[in-house]
């Protein structure tokens, strides 16, 4: 039995060493597995900065955007030596009829932004404007501020303060314009207030091969609330037939025609205003001006004498009907693109003149009933020579911005590119009182030429040439400093936008 027992310890030992010999020994400080990079938390991605929580429960952008122009006029007209202008005018008084169009540096746009998106399904965007001073009675120097609700690509929610949705143009932001403004065909003539307050549906078609967007507005202009319980129905739709086999080709995406159309029942916005004669009041149909911001169309404008001979003040406000439509398309390929748009408009306008009798209040009359009707276009062609369409946004859409990844970021960091434009509108003023200085007809041609140079898509040297020449048979028009000649202006930017 001694000898069996020996022979079992001596097997079970010699196992017991064979699988020692197998198993390597665990070194003295084992090091732990590394683990997987943390997404950050903090950063830039697919073009944003960002602040988020792991979970992406709330995502905020920080945004901003800054604009330092500067503004040239080669023919500003003669000097009061030359004999253009009466002999007691001194330069830049206040009777210069110059004055609009000085030589200056200014800030053309300074804002302060946040965007963000909670649950992954509410966006939001607040900006506050400070270059520029509330309007009389406006309710704030807000520019943007609205909420997104994105469940359903095809059924979105929007409410608040934003871009109207008529034209391509309007619906593009001030940050990524191939010139320093939208068109004189969209910027004066067709939406001059930009933005408005009120609520739209909007979405797209499966494969995104059509857009539409659907609101109702006060129509009363950026942070007015609605001044006749009348509201403004404004709409847009595109269709985009390349936009299912587009692939990687975002440009094919972005070929597209489209339609827009506005509509509102104005009643008497004139009526509950103080009287003015000394400049605009509230309701005032905005002004007309070049991109270089020389007026051409005055709604507000002394206009001659009344029984007492107390100097009248006439004040052309919308009251009744306005009607507004537009066509557009966006043709980009590659390295080049076309895109056209073409307004038309049909405003109902009352007249109110003011008087400032002698030792008595300022009063205000109703005059006759007037009608604004006429059309704008523009057609631009540009072409980079760095870069491709694909270096900024997709225009006309303002989508709301989204972490996708959080990869480095492969985007292009140099842009060069040239745009040349013809714009043009042609309105006619009719149905005021005999001699009014706003009756009659007014044509606009404007050449623009333009270079943009990008430091990525966020820093911006932009230059613009313009020449404006005006036509058209109204006394206003007749009597503006470069009636039927040309009109110069050199125009630069350097802007900053996040």
């Amino acid at each position: 039995m001694k000898r069996s027992f020996a022979v079992t310890l001596a097997l079970l030992l010699l196992v017991a060493s064979t699988a020692l010999a197998q198993t390597p020994p665990e070194p003295a400080s084992a090091a732990p597995l590394a683990a997987a990079p943390a997404e950050p938390l903090a950063g830039y991605a697919n073009g944003n900065f960002f602040l988020r929580d792991p979970h992406d429960w709330f995502v905020l952008f920080p945004k901003a955007r800054l604009q330092v122009d500067y503004y040239n006029f080669p023919n500003r007209g003669d000097s009061v030596t030359a004999g253009s202008m009466p002999m007691a005018v001194q330069p830049n008084s206040s009777k210069d009829p110059r004055n609009s169009i000085r030589d200056t540096i200014f800030v053309r746009r300074a804002r302060v932004e946040l965007q963000g998106t909670f649950m992954q399904h509410f966006d939001f965007h607040v900006a506050g404007e400070y270059a520029t001073v509330p309007a009389t009675g406006a309710i704030g120097a807000v520019t943007d501020a609205y909420v997104i609700v994105d469940y359903l690509p095809y059924l979105k929610l929007q409410a608040g303060q934003f871009d109207l949705p008529f034209t391509l143009e309007n619906r593009t932001s001030d940050k990524y314009f191939d010139f320093m403004e939208r068109s004189v065909a969209v910027r004066s003539f067709a939406v001059p207030t930009n933005k408005d307050l009120g609520a739209m549906v909007f979405g797209w078609a499966p494969k995104k091969v059509g857009y539409y967007s659907l609101g109702v507005f006060n129509g009363d202009g950026q942070s007015f609330k609605n001044q006749d319980n009348n509201p403004a129905l404004v709409g847009r739709v595109f269709v985009a037939p390349l936009a299912w086999m587009a692939g990687s080709n975002r440009w094919m995406e972005d070929i597209w025609i489209g339609a827009s159309f506005w509509w509102q029942r104005n009643e008497n916005l004139g009526g509950p205003v103080a009287a003015s004669v000394s400049g605009a009041a509230q309701a005032d149909l905005p002004a007309m001006t070049t991109q270089g911001g020389f007026g051409f169309f005055s709604s507000n404008y002394n206009n001659g004498k009344d029984a007492g001979m107390n100097t009248v003040r006439t004040h052309l406000a919308p009251w009744g009907d306005t009607l507004k439509w537009a066509l557009e398309a966006n043709l980009p390929w590659k390295k080049i693109g076309l895109r056209f748009e073409f307004v038309h408009q049909n405003i109902a306008l009352a007249e109110y003149n003011d008087t400032n009798p002698v030792n008595a209040m300022l009063t205000r009359t109703v005059g006759s009933a007037g009608t604004l009707d006429g059309y704008g276009t523009y057609l631009e062609l540009y072409g980079w020579i760095l870069g491709d369409v694909n270096f900024l946004e997709t225009p006309g859409l303002e989508a709301a911005p989204r972490i996708k990844k959080f990869s480095p970021a492969a985007e292009p960091k140099w842009g060069l590119m040239l745009a040349a434009k013809y714009e043009n509108i042609n309105f006619d003023v009719t149905g005021l009182t005999p001699g009014n200085l706003a009756l009659g007809n007014y044509l606009l041609h404007v050449f623009e030429f333009g270079v943009n140079a990008w430091a990525t898509k966020h820093v911006r040297m932009t230059g613009n040439y313009v020449m404006n020449y005006l036509d058209g048979d109204s006394p206003q028009a007749k009597g503006n400093l470069f009636f039927q000649r040309p009109e110069h202006e050199l125009l630069f930017r350097l802007g900053v936008a996040l």
